[in-house]
């Protein structure tokens, strides 16, 4: 997964609201490098996408490039040839004010970066960023990184997501579900409770999942976060409920699940037993009940 810093012009909103980049070479046949670099983007790469003076949104590459028209929306510009290149793009957060001055701090200066040594913004469509400035920019922006548990699947049992080995169609597919699905349950919040230890943390430390194992939810569940989500918290709430440690009743209480193999798993699900799940509704309820038959049931 690689970082990219987009420097949009007037075609900001039509860019963000159909997902898409695109650009054209020079009419004039001064080619302008940075824009060849729209074909080095991959799936799961992240997009800062800036119109001046902020960062306002943060967006993952959903499909790579291909040959195109200028999209409908973007204005053409003086002999433009009207043929250049698109990438797609779903948006992980908008309506951010992740002002240029913060940024100039976090990124380096000069090329291939999108500010001049004088930390303003360089006449550049596309720049590449360094992972540690793309982390420190989702941060600074209070948005999760797609490294995150629940976009990476490290740490997540495989029927979290149905193989072994994803391969990059299945995990470009569960981060755009992530990024919906933390859409709607953030709702723009900067923090929120967790769903099964009730503390609040920054966004950047939740993570959206869903209530019941993904291998036994259609394509249609999987977007429900009205009937099939929730947040749970990075710092061990996430990982004891997808393991099935924690589980939640037909009363929204916190019970026991699958044995603790160590006293301090022992211990972490002891603390959260009998809380309230806050996630818990006549809406939740019945994916919560298939998740604790799922993990308590011995299975064929």
């Amino acid at each position: 997964m690689n970082y990219w810093w987009v420097s949009h012009g007037r075609n900001y909103e039509s860019a963000i609201n159909d997902g898409t980049l695109w650009w054209c070479r020079n009419p004039h046949g001064a080619a302008d490098g940075s824009g060849e670099l729209i074909k080095d983007l991959r799936k799961g790469d992240v997009v800062f996408n800036y119109f001046g003076p902020y960062v306002r949104a943060v967006s993952v590459v959903s499909e790579t490039w291909e040959d195109s028209p200028r999209p409908e929306g973007y204005e053409q510009q003086v002999d433009e040839p009207g043929q250049g290149w698109l990438v797609r793009t779903q948006p992980l957060a908008q309506n951010l004010q992740l002002h240029r001055e913060r940024a100039a701090d976090i990124t380096a200066v000069g090329e291939p970066g999108p500010f001049n040594a004088a930390g303003k913004p360089q006449q550049r469509y596309l720049s590449a960023l360094t992972a540690e400035e793309g982390q420190e920019l989702l941060a600074e922006a209070g948005v999760t990184a797609p490294q995150s548990s629940a976009t990476s699947l490290r740490g997540l049992p495989g029927s979290t997501w149905g193989a072994d080995e994803p391969d990059e169609k299945t995990l470009t597919t569960i981060r755009l579900e992530q990024a919906h699905l933390r859409k709607n349950l953030l709702r723009g919040r900067m923090t929120a409770p967790c769903a099964i230890c009730g503390e609040h943390y920054p966004a950047r430390l939740l993570i959206a999942g869903h209530i019941k194992p993904r291998t036994r939810s259609n394509d249609e569940e999987r977007m429900d976060f009205e009937h099939n989500a929730m947040l749970t918290c990075a710092l061990g709430c996430d990982a004891l409920y997808e393991w099935g440690y924690v589980v939640v009743d037909a009363k929204g209480r916190i019970k026991a699940g699958q044995p603790a193999e160590t006293p301090r798993i022992e211990a972490a699900v002891e603390a959260l037993v009998g809380r309230n799940c806050t996630a818990f509704d006549e809406h939740t309820a019945a994916a919560f009940e298939e998740n604790k038959r799922l993990m308590l049931e011995p299975q064929p």
